[in-house]
């Protein structure tokens, strides 16, 4: 992350789903507002800084595509994230058509989130790219090869007791490693470790 908070914006009109995603989001370093719908965004848009918009599709009143086409009429071009707990195939076609930068079914894995916000913002920033930071690749360089396991299974959404069975080891010699390699990577919870594996490039952001 730069020094100056990346910014998104998350329409939803789910409260909790608002509260969780504001959690995750603020966690991994954003500066985010969320609107409980469509109309309270475009009254705010005016005096808003650009970022990126992650919004539930399926709202009343105003979808989330008809709220990226009034925002397209205003002369906005910030990338857009699509949430739906309905997809069907032409919703998806509809909206990747339109110009969205991802289209995710809830319930939303946090790092296909977070990947997907991260290529927003390359996106807003005129990357074409996200490119690996060479400093993040250094220190997963120096986990040993069980560890590289351990935070590959991790980074799965693996429980410990699912690992354990995986390898064939103890479950409380994978909670051992994985203080380990969070140690060796100077990350102290899971949305920190998710944030740099999609900045070291052990995730791609999902094709539109």
């Amino acid at each position: 992350m730069s020094s100056a908070p990346a910014r998104v914006y998350l329409v939803d009109d789910d409260a909790d789903l608002r509260d969780g995603v504001t959690k995750l989001l603020r966690d991994a370093g954003y500066q985010l507002q969320s609107f409980p719908s469509g109309a309270a965004i475009l009254a705010a848009y005016p005096q808003l800084s650009p970022g990126c918009i992650v919004v539930d599709m399926l709202m009343p009143n105003m979808s989330g595509l008809d709220l990226h086409r009034r925002l397209l009429s205003m002369g906005c071009r910030w990338p857009f994230i699509m949430l739906t707990g309905h997809a069907s195939r032409t919703a998806v076609t509809s909206a990747m058509e339109a110009g969205i930068v991802a289209f995710l079914e809830k319930p939303v894995r946090e790092a296909e989130l977070l990947a997907a916000v991260m290529r927003g913002h390359a996106y807003l920033s005129g990357q074409a790219e996200m490119i690996p930071d060479p400093e993040l690749i250094r220190r997963l360089n120096r986990l040993t090869g069980r560890e590289r396991q351990v935070l590959d299974y991790v980074l799965q959404n693996k429980l410990n007791k699912q690992i354990a069975a995986i390898l064939g080891i103890g479950e409380t010699t994978v909670k051992g490693y994985r203080r380990a390699f969070m140690k060796k990577l100077n990350t102290h919870n899971n949305t920190e470790l998710v944030v740099l594996a999609l900045r070291a490039g052990l995730f791609k952001p999902p094709k539109s």
